[in-house]
Formats: C-alpha cells, structure tokens, sequence
C-alpha cells in the first residue's frame, strides 16, 4: 500500500467503498476524512483552522460539480440526448425560415429584427442553432477518474497557494498528496500535475 494510502487509511486496513452522490463508487474516502487529511497537509495556524477548513469544503463542492458535468456529456453523446438537440436545433431553423419569409414591413415589428438588421451580427437564432450543431457534433466522453483528477490538481494547487506553500511537480510532495486526497483517494495524478504547471506559467508569461 502507497504511503498515501497508508496515511489516508491508517493501519492499511481495508474500507469499504461507498457510492458518492455523484454516482461515483471508485473513491475511499469521506468528506470528513478528506477535509481532516487535507487540512493536515495544508497545516494552517490554529486561529485559522475553522477557515481552511471551510474553505476545502468549498473546494470540495467544487471538484464534486466538475465530475458531474461528466454526466451531462453523456446524455449530449447519447442517441436520446443527441435527437432531443437535433428536434431543437430544427424548431429555431423553423423560426428562422419563418422570420426570412416576412415582408419587410412586418419583420420590423419582432424582436430578431433588433439585430437581424445589423450586418455581420448573429441573432439569437443563429447563435442557438450554432451552439446546437456544436453538440451534436462526435465527440469522446471525458473519463470520470481523467476529470476528478484535472479537478483536483488544480483545486489542490490553489489551496497551497492560498495557504503559504509552493506547488512542486515531486513524486509523494505535497502538492500531489492534497489532489489525490481532494479527488477522494491515491488516484494518478502526477502528469495532471506538470500540464497544470506549465499552463499556469504561460498564463504568467502572458500577463507579465
């Protein structure tokens, strides 16, 4: 067992895995034991442990709701999901057929005309039927475990920060630690970690 696992689960006894509320069964924590094993890699000043340890609930929350957006693209890839975009995307080419078909005169007086006049401009029409092709398109379904640990890393990364420490890309550091332990167990995590580094230091060459 991993010196992360033996940390998270002392003893290295085994634990019984529960399904968390997004659907997930793969994870071995708690949130209570998440937020007890983060605050001991984070280790804030005795004043401030009631803050930290709202604030890894927050982020918490936060990794939670990334996952869950796994879900909703599978119900767009999904033959059900995709026919429902489609009949969408061809009520608004309805609409849009029907407002080309107006005379002039008339079309002045419906709300598309507030843009449809200005030359190079979507409507509203347009932009929904754009942003319907766009999901209808084929595409791969992320991996659950894949997007709980990009979540993580970054979650992770902004709670040392946050808390007076320096993320390092080092195999068993802390910054590796506290992501496994946001993302709800000793998952992989170390080449999230290098991505998410060197996309951060473009964003600070950018800004500099």
């Amino acid at each position: 067992m991993s010196e992360l696992a033996q940390r998270l689960h002392p003893g290295g006894k085994s634990v019984l895995v529960s399904r968390r509320r997004d659907g997930d069964a793969r994870h071995t924590m708690t949130r209570d034991q998440q937020i007890t094993a983060a605050l001991a890699e984070l280790a804030p000043p005795r004043a401030r442990r009631d803050q930290c340890r709202r604030t890894i609930a927050v982020v918490l929350d936060w990794v939670d709701r990334q996952c869950k957006a796994v879900n909703v693209h599978k119900f767009f890839v999904s033959k059900r999901g995709k026919a429902q975009i489609r009949r969408y995307r061809n009520a608004w080419m309805e609409v849009q057929a029907a407002y080309d078909a107006f005379d002039p005169s008339i079309a002045r007086w419906f709300s598309l005309a507030e843009v449809a006049s200005i030359e190079g401009m979507p409507t509203a029409v347009d932009r929904e039927i754009e942003k319907a092709d766009h999901l209808i398109k084929p595409s791969p379904q992320p991996k659950r475990d894949a997007v709980r640990a990009k979540a993580a890393v970054r979650a992770a990364y902004s709670l040392l920060v946050k808390w007076g420490h320096q993320p390092a890309v080092t195999r068993g550091g802390k910054w590796e630690k506290l992501a496994q332990i946001l993302a709800g167990g000793p998952i992989y995590v170390f080449e999230y970690l290098r991505t998410y580094l060197a996309d951060q230091r473009a964003v600070d060459r950018t800004r500099a």
